[in-house]
């Protein structure tokens, strides 16, 4: 394979968390390469980093954390360099993460129709009808019963069940 067949190179990152108690070296000199058609699964022990080489990624660290160095290149292009702006267009709609806990994926001040409508606005051209079917369509797509009454509801009037598994569902199909 070639440079161009990588979708997502991590060279050398480094990430550290100012604590209470000094510094801590939370990733160190990860590397690792994702080519086109292909699945890379992040595997250790809890607490080894996987979670936050993700956030790195995403560019979605704590406000203590640092990105010491490495790069992050994504369809060649170094997500590092890239303003809050443009990694904002980039995440959901090119690059998504499924947090561990599907659970807190939701808010619980806003209606689960709302929160998937404003995500596809956020990546779509759309008006807010069209925002507003396409969640109604993602509702009935991961096998929510009654999507027009559900999309009205807040995360804790669904079960545990919907909760926890389609909130994943339905970031995969955003």
């Amino acid at each position: 394979m070639n440079d161009t067949d990588n979708v997502l190179q991590v060279r050398n990152l480094r990430v550290s968390f100012d604590t209470f108690a000094g510094t801590v070296h939370a990733i160190r000199d990860v590397s690792f390469v994702l080519h086109r058609g292909e699945t890379l699964a992040l595997v250790g022990e809890s607490g080894s980093g996987k979670s936050v080489t993700c956030r790195a990624i995403m560019r979605l660290l704590a406000r203590n954390a640092h990105i010491d160095g490495g790069e992050i290149l994504f369809e060649g292009e170094n997500l590092f360099q890239k303003s809050a702006r443009e990694m904002r267009r980039i995440r959901g709609g090119d690059i998504a993460m499924i947090f561990q806990d599907p659970m807190t994926a939701l808010d619980p001040t806003m209606k689960i129709g709302r929160q998937i409508a404003e995500t596809v606005s956020l990546h779509r051209r759309v008006s807010r009808a069209q925002a507003r079917a396409r969640a109604l369509e993602l509702l009935e797509l991961v096998g929510i019963e009654e999507p027009e009454r559900r999309y009205h509801q807040y995360p804790h009037e669904f079960s545990g069940g919907p909760r926890a598994g389609d909130a994943a569902a339905l970031r995969r199909l955003r």
